[in-house]
């Protein structure tokens, strides 16, 4: 089979503008995989981005659970085929978990694979190899989420939410 790999990175500083998002589809047709290795796959990209972080001098980003369930959503939803590859649906992302993890900066990283070893290091490999989602990987935030979602062709789809906080711990 041939080896894909696509890329996307998306950062955005300002406050989005209030509206009301649609649902989620309750039809989904990515093929079912063990929740572990897919929960597996999310924790060792946190793990890389935070070496990576830490290899610049930078303090690691802290899990949010809410965060990490869009993510899980848009990728879900891209391995579907519900929407397109991309960022389609990033404001309605941000709004859903804002009122828990209230930010002054957000940005969103994603990533496709097939038929590769060590999906997650090729995941934040790519990112770093790329100068927008670096500077996401970068930037001054401080909470992330994961989400990670095979596709019934096999592809796994990344999604990495990035948040500033209003709130420090």
């Amino acid at each position: 089979m041939p080896t894909r790999v696509w890329i996307v990175a998306l950062l955005l500083v300002t406050p989005l503008a209030s509206g009301v998002a649609s649902p989620l589809s309750s039809q989904r047709r990515a093929s079912a995989t063990p929740a572990t290795s897919l929960a597996s796959l999310e924790r060792q990209t946190l793990t890389r981005v935070n070496d990576y972080r830490a290899s610049k001098g930078l303090v690691g980003l802290r899990w949010n659970e809410s965060i990490a369930e869009q993510a899980r959503r848009h990728s879900l939803d891209m391995a579907s085929g519900v929407t397109a590859f991309g960022h389609d649906g990033f404001d309605r992302r941000v709004h859903d978990f804002a009122k828990s993890a209230p930010w002054t900066g957000v940005a969103e990283n994603v990533f496709m694979l097939r038929n590769l070893p060590d999906p997650a290091g090729v995941a934040v490999g790519g990112w770093i190899d790329s100068p927008g989602h670096r500077r996401n990987m970068e930037g001054d935030y401080d909470l992330t989420g994961i989400g990670v979602a095979r596709a019934e062709d096999g592809s796994l789809y990344f999604t990495q939410i990035f948040v500033k906080s209003t709130r420090t711990r």
